[in-house]
């Protein structure tokens, strides 16, 4: 083993304070660049400032509580502190070493708290001198309130000795209230030499605080030459560790003086607030003696002066009122009771009139003696209190019984005779109903006068009481006569004649046989003929021209007409049990079968766009324009079209469209009639409401032509609900500028509720009945044909080809079917499989049915519609011949709509990208029902970027693994973060870790590691079986340590020496010695380096052990010097 020569390295007392000396400054500047730094705070001027800013904070916490009772806004000052203590706190967190500090903000954050704190202070000076000054006004306040007590008591003599003793009192009361108030200034001066003397006191303690400061700045440059010095040689150590200790007490009793600055600032601020309680006791004091001096003036006031509205005073029995000094106004309501009456003090006079009411008055208190005569008049008298007890014998008269007053029920029978009744006294009204007979009416004494003016009905006169003799002449005229009377035998022979007969009153069934003699020879023109049997026998052959001819039907015509031979028949209805052309080529028969050998059907064209208003929901219908509340119903049909309902008001002489059709294009059709036609339905509307359907045409800018280009129909609003009505519009002819043709629905003047239905817009003079918008229409049963030209067919089902023969056609499918509700469906049928297609109720499905299986068949659905493609796929469990089955049993499904996205499920459910035109094989990825992506073809690398030369990320999916993972950007996991510039960062500034799955720190390795600071855990908490460390047993350890000097074999030729232990892995007996306690080894034992943790504490247990030897040989040498000196001095002696 190589030897190591031990150098022993003696040391001083000297030398060991240069050395703590060295070690003190080393702490104090750790971390410190540069010592001459201005902004450099040492450590002494680190615990001055600790120390002055615990008594600013303490300074701060008094002056805002006082600042807040006395309501004075502290913002200013808590936002200057607040910054000034996140400042200060980040500084003084270590006060055992110095470090830089921007003293910039240091100034501008104190001056900042400064500022707002003398703000504060100036307040609080005014606060208090507000206080003084309201302490003096309310002395000045009683002051004058006792005057005017002194003033009011001398003018209260003259009321009397009462007054007089009640303003002696007052005077009194003023008198003690001058106390209070001379009192009250001088607890306000006291106040105010309390604060002047705490004022003082604080001036005091902010001298002791200056010089204290200052005491801390000397310490400070003593500091700063201690830390120079201990840089110097060992030979000026000494001074240094003298200076230092210097600098030491010096600042210990800076800091003690700035101790006592601060409790002395404590006190004044003790006297302040003594002072300022002693304040608001005055003010208390001088606002009591102002409120008993106002009290006693007021007092007298109210006495001298009369009670006045709402004050209040005690009254007792010895008081003496003036007179007329208590009014009603004084007396409150309820005040004063019987008690407070005395005997009969409530005389005539002191009760009001019409104060004496029913309730005031006993029962029977009332006599004869008290009525006075004629007292009791009418108004007394009380309903039904007369009775016959109370009239005395022939007391009424007549002037006693009112007008009217007797009645029938009054009268005894028999007791009105003649001589009761007056001349004259029965009129008309008298006399009953039928009270009158013949009995009572002499004889001739109804004259003509008597008779009325159509007072004699039929009933009146006797039958064969009226003859010739009593009618007049001429006296029976047309109005005498009835309906009817006249009978051919009240008409005599020849009495008719031409002039008796009306025109026109003799028709055909006045009229029998006319003898062909009777016809004047060509006066009777055929056309006023209207026949019903004329035989052919009677017609002339040749004579009968057909234009003649005004039957309804030639039917109407006799069955012996032979043959009719004419150019045309127009206007005619033609009846017949067959019908045919010459040549056979169209028949019909009597079933009214039709067989052509080339038929046409021509009709008209609806040129009104979506006329049935498909699709139409609320104000939105597609082809149409709805405004001003029209809308969409289709809970109103005309024959199962929907319409467009109006149900509002317009407002009065107010027209609105509330419906324009799509502009249909003329192509050119100027000059052109065109026709129109719809169905309108009045629910109840106003009768000033009006209502128009319009033909209107627009020019090129799609604006009305309103001059010769629109031409409507107009009616009244109907109160009563109606029917459907049928409105026309004809011949209105396109104009020259005219491009467009559309229909309108207008409404005016008022409210309704209405509805348009089936619109037809025709290019044809005349109107036509209503058909879709969809060209020539065809209705038929059955319609056998190769070729069918038309644009619509309306059948109810249409079938394309035969029914297919596959014996799995069970349900017997056409290869193409549509029916009636717009369902397609398209079948096909082999011995494997049936396969459907179709479009039904707004879908779009494929059906796939497999024919062969035992228990299971596979089958797939899929539908597409507005809400996406929806693919399945599965079993059904019996042959599905006729596609209703469901999959039962799903296997898988994908779904795609524009909410979820796509949506796999199933086994074999996936995403393929099979790669570009390039790619024979396929070359990919695949994204499986989990999300995962696997790689498809010989795909080896998935990445996310911009493109192949700018990837984001790099993923290898290879199953080989030869390609990694690559980041080309920072990564973010958390808080902590990989740059590709070699950095890992924490991005909240946190402390990183590296530590195994249980919690515990892991190993890290490495090659040179740079650290600023290395900081190992030590705390007791975490420890146990701590025991004192025997440093001579670690120092033997460390002394045995061989030392060496070497490279590493990586290093290059400029490397530098490297020095070290070295950890022998190679050779079995060990060539460089070093205690196992110092090796590391990983969790499987093997060797993993120097333990420097360990090494460098058994270098520390060395330094130690050392130190002990070398007290000792100091110890040794000092009584060697002993010894030298006392030898010396007997050598001298």
């Amino acid at each position: 083993m190589a030897e190591s020569n031990a150098t022993q390295v003696i040391l001083t007392d000297d030398g060991l304070k240069i050395i703590k000396a060295q070690n003190t400054a080393d702490n104090a500047t750790g971390g410190v660049t540069d010592l001459n730094d201005p902004n450099l705070m040492s450590v002494i001027e680190k615990q001055t400032q600790a120390s002055q800013y615990a008594g600013l904070t303490s300074q701060y916490n008094v002056i805002l509580a006082r600042a807040k009772e006395d309501n004075i806004s502290t913002t200013d000052l808590t936002a200057a502190y607040t910054n000034l203590n996140t400042f200060m706190t980040a500084i003084l967190t270590d006060t055992t070493k110095a470090s830089d500090v921007d003293r910039d903000t240091y100034k501008i954050l104190t001056d900042a708290y400064n500022t707002a704190l003398s703000n504060i202070q100036t307040a609080l000076s005014n606060s208090f001198n507000t206080d003084i000054s309201n302490m003096q006004s309310s002395v000045s306040v009683a002051s004058q309130a006792a005057s005017s007590a002194v003033i009011v008591a001398s003018q209260a003599a003259i009321t009397g000795d009462n007054a007089s003793q009640v303003a002696s009192q007052a005077y009194s009361a003023a008198t003690v209230a001058q106390s209070a108030g001379d009192n009250a200034v001088s607890v306000a001066n006291n106040a105010s030499q309390a604060a002047d003397n705490a004022i003082l006191v604080g001036s005091t303690a902010a001298v002791k605080a200056d010089k204290a400061s200052t005491a801390a700045s000397q310490a400070q440059i003593a500091g700063d030459n201690a830390t120079s010095v201990a840089n110097n040689a060992s030979q000026a150590a000494s001074g240094a560790v003298i200076a230092g200790s210097t600098a030491t007490v010096t600042a210990n009793k800076a800091i003690n003086v700035a101790s006592q600055a601060q409790i002395a600032g404590n006190n004044a601020t003790s006297v302040a607030n003594s002072a300022s309680q002693a304040a608001s006791k005055a003010i208390l004091a001088g606002s009591t003696a102002t409120a008993s001096a106002n009290k006693a003036s007021a007092d007298y006031q109210t006495l001298s002066s009369g009670v006045k509205d709402g004050s209040v005073v005690h009254i007792t029995t010895e008081t003496v009122i003036d007179k007329e000094v208590i009014g009603t106004a004084e007396i409150a309501n309820g005040a004063i009771t019987n008690a407070q009456i005395g005997k009969e003090a409530v005389g005539s006079a002191q009760i009001a009139d019409l104060a004496v009411g029913t309730a005031q008055i006993g029962d029977g208190a009332i006599t004869n003696a008290k009525i006075a005569n004629l007292a009791v008049g009418t108004a007394q008298i009380a309903n039904g209190a007369i009775t016959n007890a109370q009239i005395g014998s022939l007391a009424v008269d007549t002037a006693n019984i009112k007008d009217a007053a007797i009645s029938s029920a009054k009268i005894a029978s028999l007791a009105v005779g003649t001589a009761q009744i007056g001349d004259g006294a029965i009129t008309t009204a008298k006399i009953g109903k039928l009270a009158v007979g013949t009995a009572q009416i002499a004889s001739g004494a109804i004259t003509n006068a008597q008779i009325g003016n159509a007072a004699i009905y039929t009933a009146n006169i006797k039958d064969a009481a009226i003859s010739s003799a009593k009618i007049a002449s001429l006296a029976v005229g047309t109005a005498q006569i009835g309906d009817g009377a006249i009978t051919n035998a009240k008409i005599g022979k020849l009495a008719v004649g031409t002039a008796q007969i009306a025109n026109a009153a003799i028709t055909d069934a006045q009229v029998g046989n006319v003898s062909a003699n009777k016809l004047i020879a060509g006066t009777i023109d055929f056309n006023t003929i209207t026949g019903k049997n004329i035989n052919a026998s009677n017609i002339t052959t040749g004579t009968l021209s057909t234009d003649r001819l005004n039957v309804g039907q030639l039917s109407a015509l006799s069955a012996n007409l032979g043959n009719v031979t004419a150019g045309s028949l127009q206007g005619v209805n033609i009846v017949a049990n067959t019908f045919s052309t010459p040549n056979g080529s169209f028949t019909t028969d009597a079933s009214g079968a039709v067989v052509a050998s080339n038929l046409t059907i021509r009709g008209v064209t609806n040129l009104v766009y979506n006329a049935a208003l498909l699709g139409g929901n609320g104000s939105n219908i597609p082809g149409w324009i709805i405004s001003n509340n029209g809308y969409y119903s289709n809970a109103t049909l005309y024959d199962g079209v929907a319409s467009i309902r109006f149900n509002g008001s317009t407002g009065a002489g107010k027209w609105d469209n509330i419906a324009t059709s799509n502009f249909m294009p003329l192509s050119g059709a100027v000059g052109n009639a065109f026709s129109a036609t719809v169905h309108f339905i009045d629910f109840g509307s106003e009768a000033a409401m009006t209502y128009q359907f319009t033909l209107a045409f627009f020019d090129s800018n799609r604006s009305r032509i309103t001059s010769s280009g629109t031409t409507g129909v107009s009616w009244s609003g109907n109160p009563t609900t109606q029917g459907w009505t049928y409105k026309t519009i004809n011949n209105a002819v396109a104009p020259s500028n005219a491009v467009y043709v559309a229909v309108q629905y207008w409404v005016a003047n008022g409210k309704g509720n209405v509805a348009f239905s089936s619109p037809m817009l025709t290019q044809t003079a005349q109107s036509t009945g209503y058909m879709p918008d969809t060209g020539n229409v065809v209705s038929a049963g059955e319609i056998d044909g190769s070729v069918i030209n038309g644009s619509t067919i309306n059948g109810t089902t249409f079938h394309g080809g035969d029914i297919s023969s596959n014996s799995n056609n069970t349900a017997g499918y056409y290869p193409m079917t549509i029916t009636p509700d717009g369902t397609y469906k398209s079948t096909y049928f082999d011995s494997a499989v049936g396969l459907q297609a179709s479009v039904e109720s707004g879908a779009i499905a494929y059906k796939y049915r497999s024919m062969i299986g035992n228990g299971q068949y596979l089958a797939y659905d899929s539908v597409i519609n507005g809400q996406g493609l929806d693919l399945q796929s599965g079993y059904t469990s019996a042959k599905d011949t006729n596609f209703s089955n469901p999959v039962s049993t799903t296997t898988g499904y994908v779904i795609v709509n524009a909410n979820d996205g796509i949506t796999l499920h199933g086994d074999n459910q996936q995403i393929t990208f099979n790669g570009t035109s390039a790619d024979v094989t396929p070359k990919g990825v695949i994204i499986t029902p989990y999300g995962n992506i696997n790689p498809n073809g010989t795909q080896n690398i998935w990445y996310v970027g911009n493109g192949p030369t700018m990837k984001t990320a790099s993923f290898g999916i290879d199953g080989s693994g030869a390609n990694n993972i690559q980041f080309n950007r920072s990564l973010d996991i958390g808080n902590f973060n990989i740059n590709t510039y070699h950095t890992i960062t924490s991005s909240d500034n946190g402390p990183i870790h590296f530590n195994r799955a249980n919690g515990s720190s892991v190993d890290i390795f490495a090659a040179t590691v740079n650290y600023t600071s290395l900081v190992k855990s030590s705390l007791l908490s975490v420890k146990k079986d701590v025991k004192k460390a025997d440093t001579a047993y670690w120092a033997q350890l460390v002394n045995s340590i061989d030392l060496a000097t070497y490279q590493y074999k990586t290093d290059d030729n400029t490397s530098h020496l490297r020095l070290s232990s070295i950890v022998d892995d190679v050779n079995v007996t060990k060539q460089w010695q070093l205690p196992d306690v110092f090796i590391s080894r990983d969790e499987n034992g093997k060797l993993s380096g120097v333990d420097d943790s360990v090494l460098l504490n058994a270098t520390l247990a060395t330094v130690q052990e050392q130190q002990k030897q070398i007290d000792q040989l100091n110890g040794h040498n000092m009584e060697l010097e002993a010894r030298l000196n006392k030898l010396e001095a007997k050598l001298n002696g």
